[in-house]
């Protein structure tokens, strides 16, 4: 099946995906310009600049915008409220949401543990030495950057992980074809982040082109990674020891920025 193929009742579902894209862009482009925005708003309008926000909204208002695009999106996709409970255009399966019993009984749990673990040892080497070699300046120093507490960088591995799973369930069910759903999934992310002048800058930046390289490989091998064990699990758990792996060794974190930029 092409997406050439796609039926009427396949509007819904690429509504979401559309919205999703277009709300990332706008909110991002948005946190790039805001600066500017508020220098010339202040440069026109006297006692502007005195205007201050309380102390915490900012975080409190940031951090609900992050739950609600990487999370509350996939969970209104579901069937969330106000829908019957997990009734909507995708399932928990498509998701990757195992259990235990039913089709995933204990042996596919353990070859999917065991696939998990393999890949992601090979990967973690992999893409330690790429890092190393793109974090490692000409004068032969490492680089070091301001430490994030542990489940800061394990809130980002979910909200990253459920995103991108929304993305290849969302396009599988298009489809009918997982191998193609999951690669135009990678896809769509990588588009994704090419239209955040956050993730563009980064690039640019010796203190942040590692950390943007290790999360462009995390995301390539947590597509094969589901491929091979189509459990969503599986793909958290290789993803967070490996954010974890980088964050203890004391140098930069695979996500030194947020899953979402702040203004």
């Amino acid at each position: 099946m092409t997406l050439g193929d796609l039926s009427p009742s396949s509007g819904p579902l690429l509504d979401w995906l559309a919205g999703s894209v277009l709300v990332w862009t706008i909110a991002t482009n948005a946190l790039w310009l805001a600066p500017v925005l508020w220098r010339w708003l202040t440069a026109r309008l006297p006692g502007a600049d005195t205007v201050r926000l309380p102390a915490g909204v900012w975080p409190v208002c940031r951090q609900a915008a992050r739950l609600g695009f990487y999370l509350g999106i996939p969970y209104l996709v579901l069937g969330g409220w106000p829908r019957p409970p997990l009734r909507g255009l995708l399932s928990t399966q498509d998701l990757g949401l195992a259990g235990l019993g039913g089709t995933w009984p204990v042996d596919r749990w353990l070859d999917a543990l065991g696939t998990g673990a393999g890949l992601g040892l090979v990967a973690l080497l992999v893409l330690l030495a790429a890092w190393a070699n793109a974090n490692h300046p000409t004068g032969g120093l490492w680089l070091r950057f301001p430490a994030r507490p542990w489940w800061s960088l394990l809130v980002d591995v979910v909200y990253l992980e459920v995103h991108w799973a929304f993305y290849r369930s969302a396009l599988g069910v298009l489809l009918s074809d997982l191998y193609p759903a999951v690669w135009l999934g990678l896809g769509l992310v990588f588009v994704e982040w090419a239209l955040s002048p956050f993730w563009r800058r980064g690039w640019r930046l010796p203190g942040q082109a590692a950390g943007e390289w290790l999360r462009a490989g995390l995301a390539v091998v947590v597509a094969f990674l589901f491929l091979l064990t189509r459990n969503l699990w599986v793909c958290v758990g290789v993803h967070s020891v490996i954010e974890l792996a980088v964050w203890r060794i004391g140098r930069e974190p695979v996500a030194n920025t947020p899953a979402v930029p702040a203004g």
